[in-house]
């Protein structure tokens, strides 16, 4: 009886751990600083990409490549890969070919090709764990690391058909200026009192920004505006906070990255909102 006490205590001790963490979660110190670098390169290819959308499909396809080999040049290293040479490889490959893919579809539906470039994403990603040679340590991670930049990459590829479409570019522009402007709510951050507003913060600036946007831009509506505009806004900014907890976002590479993603990741639903509401 007595040999199993201590077990007991330990399993005991660790549950109270778990339960407190739940109630009061701590997030690291890297989570509370200044990210400026962040701030500025998620409105810099927010706009990128709204320029590139209005002025041409072609090179709104070009700023998504563009963000997918970003996202390819810090991602694995952002999240700790163990192979992230390889794992850069088939992210940018997969992130390239399919907007490529979406732009070169003469017709609708364009997005048709892409889940072939993500079964292919797939393919290579196994390959290259296959063909590793250091003994294909994290095994686990970094298929986890590899999976989660290939669904960054291919989705984005929604932004693409926007630009083909009678309104779609004009919603672009739209998305665009509420992601750079509800970025700079990031940099609360360092301040205690308003870190538990920075999310409530960047879905109202999305909002009122979306909706002047689309006041403005009359195709797009005051109602497709607010919509789009606090959706994309708060999905990015939440997406911002995850990765800022990790420790490379203290580097230059690890802000980009995660600025550009936090873009990327706001295209399959601003495309969904902008076919129901835009058409």
């Amino acid at each position: 009886m007595d040999a199993t006490e201590p077990v007991s205590e330990s399993r005991a001790g660790r549950r109270a751990a778990r339960e407190e963490r739940r109630r009061h979660p701590v997030a690291p110190a890297v989570a509370h600083e200044r990210h400026l670098t962040l701030v500025l390169a998620t409105a810099a290819f927010a706009v990128l990409l709204a320029l590139g959308t209005v002025a041409d499909h072609v090179l709104g396809a070009a700023a998504v490549a563009w963000g997918g080999i970003v996202l390819a040049w810090g991602w694995p290293e952002l999240l700790g890969a163990a192979s992230r040479f390889g794992s850069s490889v088939v992210i940018g490959l997969s992130g390239v070919l399919a907007a490529a893919v979406v732009a070169l579809t003469p017709d609708e539906p364009y997005l048709r090709h892409v889940p072939v470039v993500m079964v292919a994403a797939v393919f290579g990603m196994f390959f290259h764990q296959l063909i590793r040679k250091d003994g294909r340590e994290r095994l686990t991670q970094s298929v986890a690391v590899t999976a989660a930049g290939l669904a960054l990459a291919t989705t984005a590829a929604a932004f693409v058909p926007l630009g083909r479409t009678s309104d779609g570019p004009q919603v672009v522009m739209v998305v665009g200026l509420a992601l750079a402007l509800s970025a700079f709510a990031d940099l609360g951050a360092p301040f205690v009192k308003a870190r538990r507003w920075m999310l409530p913060v960047a879905v109202a600036i999305g909002f009122f920004v979306g909706g002047i946007a689309g006041l403005v831009i009359s195709d797009v509506g005051v109602l497709a505006g607010v919509v789009l505009g606090a959706a994309a806004a708060g999905l990015a900014h939440v997406l911002r906070r995850a990765l800022g907890a990790l420790d490379p976002i203290r580097g230059m590479r690890g802000q980009i990255t995660a600025g550009v993603a936090s873009v990327l990741v706001t295209a399959v639903p601003v495309y969904v909102i902008a076919r129901a509401l835009v058409g």
